[in-house]
């Protein structure tokens, strides 16, 4: 806790002039008013871009998150001490899993530097989305909702998402509660299908193992056996039974050559197993990646929402400014 505050200290001071004016204090239809919008637009859009680039810069290994080693790769982007930046990854890792993912860090540098993910409405805080989830029966909605999250991303970032789509898209709530429900279901029989191989080819390896100690066993028994028969041979009967012998130890050798066929097939089963694994690690691979695809549609989603938002807000000061001339 007292690395988040650290961080929110060492961020925080290019988050109050933004929002220091606020949309209150100029005229709702005014030049200015619309000049201030656009900029404001154009900063959010750059620090997120910004923010891009600085997780790519720390992710050099691709894979998907950072950890507070790889935040370390900052220190020339930007003036801060090591120790610095791990109270800045602490103040992000809302989680404490020890690592962010590409939402994450965008959304929580954003909050820092007073750039939004999606932009909040003038007078609400944490205290009023928080009311907003325990209040207005909504409980079985939000159950249902915690379930579909359990394996996507953290249920504070997609909870506020949720919220202020019903507050301000109520009709896209439906499209974003499918999406999360198909991406969570479909993570959840990855996982389900990962571990059921997983566990089917331990199981496969430990019966291989024990086969081939058997049949090694058996051999060795046999061999034992065969050479303390011959040894105890009474020598006046050795040359009569010579021939017997040598044919019975041309059916032991036939045997044994069977059995080394049968050690050398089972040698090829493993063989296969090890292929079957690395083809299902090449599978987890594409899942990784096909997981990435579905964070960035839903990054994409996310902007898209954030445009139809400005357009919507533009539409509502030109019908103001339509109305004022009206009533002049």
């Amino acid at each position: 806790m007292a690395g988040r505050r650290r961080g929110r200290e060492l961020l925080g001071e290019g988050r109050g002039s933004p929002r220091a004016g606020g949309r209150g204090q100029q005229a709702a239809g005014s030049p200015r008013a619309g000049r201030g919008e656009a900029a404001a637009s154009s900063v959010q859009q750059e620090m997120l871009e910004k923010a891009r680039d600085l997780f790519q810069l720390c992710d050099k290994e691709e894979k998907g998150f950072i950890t507070k080693r790889d935040m370390q790769r900052l220190q020339n982007e930007l003036p801060l001490t090591p120790e610095q930046l791990e109270d800045v990854f602490d103040s992000l890792d809302q989680d404490t899993n020890g690592y962010l993912t590409p939402l994450e860090f965008s959304m929580g540098l954003g909050r820092f530097i007073g750039v939004e993910v999606l932009p909040e409405p003038e007078g609400s805080d944490s205290s009023v989305l928080e009311d907003t989830f325990v209040s207005g029966g909504w409980e079985e909605d939000l159950s249902l909702l915690e379930d579909m999250l359990c394996v996507f991303l953290s249920q504070s970032e997609v909870r506020e998402l949720w919220a202020r789509l019903r507050r301000d898209r109520p009709e896209l709530l439906s499209n974003f509660e499918a999406l999360l429900s198909k991406v969570s279901t479909h993570i959840q029989e990855v996982n389900l299908e990962k571990d059921s191989m997983e566990q089917a080819l331990r199981r496969r390896e430990c019966d291989h193992d024990r086969e081939v100690r058997s049949l090694y066993e058996e051999m060795e028994h046999q061999i034992t056996i065969e050479k303390d028969r011959l040894l105890n041979q009474d020598s006046l009967r050795q040359s009569d039974k010579s021939l017997q012998l040598q044919s019975e130890l041309r059916m032991r050798e036939r045997e044994l050559e069977g059995i080394v066929g049968r050690q050398k097939q089972l040698e090829s089963q493993l063989h296969e197993l090890s292929y079957e694994q690395v083809e299902t690690r090449v599978q987890n691979e594409r899942l990784r990646h096909t997981n990435k695809d579905l964070q960035d549609q839903l990054e994409r989603s996310t902007r898209e929402l954030e445009t139809a938002q400005r357009h919507l807000r533009q539409l509502q000061e030109q019908a103001s400014r339509e109305q004022r001339q009206k009533d002049r």
